[in-house]
């Protein structure tokens, strides 16, 4: 069986999707990730054959313009509107990136001829070309707490956005409303509640985080308890420089403490870094570090709510203390905190004291480790990737038995 993984150019899309891929090389399928110019790099370190397709957007010029900063609320809005204005946009720039790539993923499963396309929920080339070719296509989700459909309105309805419907009008097919599965790496506990149901397929979320060298002095034991800050890739980019300044405040909150804070750098451009200002002699910086390496050694974790740094902490059984800003982050924080795992501050409301109550809460008070604890053994009793496969074989099977 041939099987095409495709995302767009982001690793934090692309990243939960790499067990999946080598569990179907495992067992004997031919596997080819494909996705925009600029992801190759980080598709080859993976160890995983990839293909070039179609061409990369300008994502930086949608940053600049602060697209995906919400905006505050107007008198006569709720907060569920800010956050639609930003998803909103998000929409648009996933429609650009499917008008990039649609067209070079056709030409190549034309070429190569997959039983199967796996996409990630907003690669909406995935589908494009799986309706035009006839081949099934399953989306894989990457741990969000609540499923945020780009491609329908109001995220859990039923009416699809027009921008979507185009995608495919425009080719002469039939619009795909719904992949033949969902691949989900969220723990049942922590998907938020009364969302609408899809059609399932559970899987164990397993950090991959990509290579990198495990130093020496992660193995020691360390005197103080250690606390990671961290804040994703996507973060600088859509908030700007003005969040290195707040997270250097954050990691003097946290340093304040008895602690030995380790500071994640390796997202800065080496010209920022200057934001940070003075660091206490407590607080190490570190470059790129897998982050599952980094983060089970620590006992409490600092971040935006951003899913792959959420998941994967969550499978080490760490707690956390999510600041946020943007609804993917809030959202996620927010079932942390349901299942006793974590703690919320909004970025709009951080001050030292507050920091530092949070992070002392987390590393104080046994009920953040027993919930941790509790949320790991929920991930680890959830099917691996091997025991997907065969989910995968059956919809070719019917697929091919449906023709």
């Amino acid at each position: 069986m041939r099987i095409l993984f495709t995302t767009y150019a982001a690793r934090p899309h692309f990243y939960p999707m790499v067990p999946l891929a080598w569990a179907c090389l495992n067992a004997g399928h031919e596997v080819r990730f494909a996705s925009t110019p600029e992801l190759m790099d980080t598709v080859h370190a993976s160890g995983l054959p990839g293909v070039s397709v179609g061409a990369d957007i300008d994502a930086d010029s949608w940053y600049r313009r602060g697209t995906f900063v919400p905006k505050p609320a107007a008198d006569d809005e709720s907060e569920v509107d800010v956050w639609m204005r930003v998803t909103d946009q998000l929409a648009e720039k996933q429609f650009s990136v499917c008008e990039h790539m649609a067209d070079d993923l056709v030409d190549y499963c034309r070429q190569w001829r997959p039983d199967l396309i796996v996409h990630d929920p907003v690669t909406f080339a995935g589908p494009v070309a799986g309706q035009v070719l006839g081949i099934p296509t399953v989306s894989h989700l990457y741990g969000l707490a609540r499923l945020l459909r780009l491609d329908i309105k109001d995220w859990v309805g039923t009416e699809h956005r027009p921008g979507y419907l185009d995608l495919f009008t425009r080719r002469g097919v039939e619009p795909l409303l719904h992949p033949e599965a969902w691949i989900d790496p969220c723990p049942p506990g922590l998907r938020w509640p009364g969302q609408r149901e899809i059609d399932r397929v559970q899987m164990r979320y397993i950090p991959y985080n990509g290579p990198g060298a495990e130093p020496s002095w992660l193995s020691r034991r360390p005197s103080r308890p250690r606390v990671l800050v961290t804040w994703g890739t996507s973060q600088q980019k859509k908030l700007g420089v003005g969040i290195i300044e707040l997270f250097a405040e954050i990691t003097r909150s946290a340093a304040s403490l008895d602690a030995e804070v380790v500071l994640t750098v390796g997202a800065m451009e080496p010209e920022h870094r200057a934001h940070l200002g003075d660091l206490p002699d407590n607080v190490r910086t570190v470059d790129w570090i897998p982050l599952g390496a980094l983060v089970q050694s620590c006992q409490a974790i600092v971040h935006t709510g951003g899913t792959g740094v959420m998941m994967t902490a969550a499978a080490y059984g760490v707690p956390q203390l999510g600041i946020t800003k943007i609804p993917e982050g809030r959202f996620n924080v927010e079932r942390l905190v349901a299942v006793g795992a974590g703690r919320h501050l909004p970025q709009d409301e951080v001050d030292t004291a507050g920091v530092r109550s949070h992070v002392s809460a987390l590393l104080e008070d046994a009920a953040y480790r027993d919930g941790a604890a509790a949320l790991r053994q929920e991930i680890e009793e959830q099917p691996g990737p091997a025991a997907v496969v065969p989910a995968l074989e059956r919809i070719v099977a019917e697929a091919g038995a449906a023709r």
